[in-house]
């Protein structure tokens, strides 16, 4: 078919189409009012996140509410379009009325937040329900914001866009700076606005960009340059000249067939969207800014495919139509080598935080991610545009804006299925190599049976494409989860939640998810063990107990050594607990099955947020403090809710990963910690010099009596318990580092809150990019001076957490500080002098204590350097 040079060209001798109003201010006012949008977005996603819970359902029902909104505001875009006389006004009064309802959205999430809570614990066990009632909240709460801001495009269409054969150019060109201007909003939401302002104050400032789009509309509808004058007779002298044109049918002109497209073209975006973020999820360190990064080259390669389509078509060089089937073909062709490419350009799956400080790491995860997923994106992206190109080719009555309103309320409903497809059913049954793989197929089938120009040859060009790719780079011969040497994959899971896989060494089974997080194996059982008996030693005659994040069972199976009678194992990945059950008999085996045993699969800070059951204990596990979700796990909101959940003396016992964390970043979560329980100490978890980790323990009331607490390690020694640490009377003590109170210099210290999450941002920075984070790590001498510096105020001061300690019980505290500075000398380097340190802890310490056991690697670092 020869090429319309007229089409989708301004007319020469015009500025622009007849009635139509500028189009580059309104193009600026519209790039504000997506990064208006996405910051908005973002930052719902958070506090639904906080509210909901970080479980994938719970993430898919808050994107199923989004989109739903988005959808509405389509089709009622689409009747505005067709019906107002001032679409540049009614467009400013839009993206007002979105921001103000977006002002409404915390409020009514607090309201919903009450009315879910009730049944909460009714609906724990009963998944889908509780989804459900999860997604009536979210939509509830985002949906007139969601809807206005959805309408806007159909509307703004009306104005700029007044003969059918300029909306590839101009609407086209739209929707491109819309979504670029979302790129940018996620860029400010990622990395700056939060940490600059926190989040309440990022959230007003995306409302507040709304709000100049609209205000900025209204304000150029006032303007002769803008003003509607002559739109309607436009309008109706398009209608004299438009008439069926029979030679359209060779064509996809029908707006029924591009509206199919259309949903494709949604379906297929937001299927690699999801997709591409759970493969990064395999080799970045899942921070928000690392999902921030992936998104901003997300919506940034759809954006400028929307923005190049439309400076192609004002050109008037090319045929709409043949773009059309060109980018779908390109489209499957490149999902189809996006697994290959994504594994070459990860080097084999590689750990991307592995060299390199923050800045550094943040740059390779935007250039990784550019160069994966920004050919696929690209071509898909192109799609859309070009489906509003070809619809205006097509004659007839339809106003421009209505023929937009259509064809987004289907891509927005394709997005939809996408966002529910593309996790829970194209990842579990293909992984995620055949799930992009999929995506390849559909969109090579809509290539094949679009009609128009060099379809046979675009067709053969699409699925010979694809089926080549899936033969010599399809799931089969490309690596999903790396091995060391001497390392077996066991079984593999793709889920929702993360790609679950068991690993063997020596014939022991690791669980890891995402590959670079082991959640344990029997290898580590006693050093995993104690995290879970020191937390119920610390509350002796603990009858009800929580665990978060029990993952192995690990931690959470030292209960059947105490006196529990209830334990609720709280757990995000329900494939990681099935695993657990059946693959480690003596950890999740133990526990999961358990009469007693209650295990729930939700996010644990919603769990203890939400719930109305009462513990005498509470042991949260070692969660990545960096990790999107985890991070709010250290905040004052989360311990707050934790207390409230305690029975009368009841502890809360908070393991942190100090290999994690700088030295700051403990005292945060330490001063934040001790504001909410200000009868609190600091344990050491073990006497590693490399590794080491840490436990907060707070108390509703006042600790027990040490003679309780050594009666308890008795009692479990005598039941059966390996780990000398936790069974011995004197054990628990040589663990104790200090009150909480002795702790100094954290008066001008910032809290970990909601509204500033600065464990989780300042983490990510200090610890993703690998070197400077284990320079920086709160280990070795540091750790080690810490606890000195401790020791010190605590003798200055006085204990007021165990006031009147026996002579034995201070000894062993003092002979397990020591220990932990000989261990921290050994790995340093300087061997006399651990030796020496590790003489005066054989002084301080029991010798049954101090006896090596093949079963308890505790403190072996320092064992070679001898007294």
């Amino acid at each position: 078919m020869p090429l319309d040079r007229r089409r989708d060209a301004t007319p020469v001798g015009e500025t622009r189409p007849r009635g139509s109003v500028p189009w580059l201010p309104v193009a600026l006012l519209f790039l504000l009012s997506g990064a208006g949008a996405l910051v908005l977005e973002t930052l719902w996603l958070r506090w639904l996140r906080l509210l909901l819970g970080a479980t994938a359902p719970a993430t898919s029902a808050t994107l199923l509410a989004f989109l739903a909104g988005q959808a509405l505001g389509a089709a009622t875009g689409a009747r505005l379009a067709a019906r107002v006389r001032h679409p540049l006004r009614t467009y400013g009064l839009l993206e007002i009325a979105g921001a103000l309802a977006a002002l409404l959205v915390p409020v009514l999430l607090g309201l919903g937040r009450g009315l879910l809570d009730g049944p909460y614990d009714a609906l724990v066990d009963q998944p889908g329900l509780l989804t459900f009632a999860r997604l009536a909240l979210a939509l509830a709460a985002t949906l007139p914001a969601a809807t206005a801001l959805g309408a806007t495009l159909p509307v703004l269409s009306a104005a700029v866009v007044r003969r059918p054969d300029g909306l590839g150019s101009r609407a086209g060109g739209l929707y491109g700076v819309h979504v670029l201007g979302a790129a940018c909003g996620v860029a400010l939401a990622s990395f700056v606005l939060v940490d600059a302002f926190g989040v309440r104050a990022s959230y007003g400032i995306g409302a507040g960009l709304l709000a100049a789009a609209g205000l900025g509309a209204l304000g150029l509808s006032r303007l002769p340059a803008f003003s509607p004058e002559g739109a309607q007779r436009t309008r109706e002298s398009d209608r004299g000249v438009q008439r069926d044109d029979p030679a359209q049918d060779e064509g996809p002109t029908r707006l029924r067939d591009l509206a199919a497209v259309a949903a494709l073209s949604g379906f297929g975006t937001f299927a690699l969207q999801v997709l591409g973020v759970q493969a990064f999820a395999l080799v970045l360190n899942q921070s928000t800014q690392a999902f921030g990064a992936v998104l901003f080259v997300v919506l940034g390669s759809l954006g400028l495919a929307a923005a190049g389509v439309a400076t192609l078509l004002r050109t008037g060089r090319i045929d709409a139509r043949a773009l059309l089937g060109t980018s779908l073909a390109g489209a499957a062709v490149a999902s189809a080598a996006l697994p290959w490419v994504f594994v070459h350009a990860t080097d084999g799956l590689t750990y991307l935080g592995a060299e390199g400080d923050w800045p550094a790491y943040l740059v390779r995860a935007l250039a990784t991610a550019a160069l994966a997923l920004g050919p696929p994106l690209l071509l898909a992206g192109a799609v859309l545009p070009a489906t509003f190109a070809a619809a205006g080719q097509r004659t007839g009555q339809t106003p421009p804006g209505v023929r937009v309103g259509r064809l987004l309320l289907a891509n927005t409903l394709g997005a939809a299925a996408g966002a529910l497809a593309g996790p829970w059913l194209l990842l579990p049954a293909f992984g995620p190599w055949g799930a992009m793989q999929a995506v390849a197929v559909a969109y090579a089938l809509g290539a094949a049976l679009l009609p128009g120009p060099a379809r046979p040859a675009r067709a053969g060009i699409a699925l010979a494409g694809v089926a080549v790719l899936m033969v010599l780079a399809g799931p089969a011969r490309l690596p999903l989860v790396p091995l060391q040497p001497g390392e077996s994959l066991r079984q593999v899971e793709s889920t929702p939640s993360g790609l679950v896989a068991v690993v063997e060494r020596d014939e022991v089974p690791r669980i890891q998810i995402d590959n670079h997080y082991t959640l344990g194996g029997a290898a580590d059982r006693v050093h995993q063990e104690r995290q879970g008996h020191l937390g119920l030693l610390l509350r002796p005659g603990a009858r009800r107990v929580a665990f978060l994040g029990t993952a192995t069972g690990s931690s959470a199976s030292a209960a059947r050594l105490h006196d529990v009678r209830e334990l609720a194992a709280v757990e995000l990945v329900p494939a990681v607990a099935r695993l657990a059950r059946e693959l480690l008999p003596d950890a999740g085996g133990a526990i999961y099955g358990l009469p007693g045993t209650r295990l729930v699969v939700d996010d644990a800070r919603n769990h203890m947020r939400a719930t109305q059951a009462r513990f005498d204990a509470v042991v949260s596990d070692l969660f990545v403090p960096w990790r999107s979700g985890a991070g709010a796990l250290f905040t004052r909101e989360h311990f707050e809710a934790v207390r409230t959940r305690l029975a009368e003396d009841g502890a809360f016992c908070q393991w942190l990963p100090l290999y994690q964390l700088s030295e700051e970043e403990f005292l945060i979560i330490a001063a934040t910690f001790h504001d909410v329980f200000p009868t609190g100490a600091v344990f050491r978890g073990d006497f590693y010099g490399r590794h080491p980790i840490a436990a907060l323990v707070g108390y509703r009331d006042d600790p027990p009596p040490a003679h309780s607490v050594a009666a308890a390690a008795i009692q479990i020694g005598e039941r059966g318990a390996m780990d000398r640490w936790v069974s011995h009377p004197l054990g628990p003590f040589a663990l104790y580092a200090g009150p909480l109170s002795a702790i100094e210099g954290t008066e001008n210290l910032p809290r970990n809150t909601d509204d500033r999450p600065v464990i989780e941002l300042r983490a990510a920075r200090s610890h993703a990019g690998g070197r400077r984070g284990k320079q920086d790590a709160f280990v070795g001498l540091r750790w080690a001076a810490f606890q000195e510096r401790l020791a010190t105020a605590r003798t200055r001061r006085g204990d007021d957490f165990w006031p009147g300690l026996p002579v034995e019980a201070r000894r062993a505290s003092e002979g397990g500080r020591a220990l932990q500075g000989a261990s921290a000398l050994y790995v340093a380097g300087r061997e006399q002098e651990a030796g020496r340190a590790l003489a005066v802890a054989a002084e301080l310490l029991p010798p049954a204590l101090l006896a090596e056991a093949p079963e308890d690697p505790t403190a072996s670092d320092v064992w070679h350097a001898g007294p």
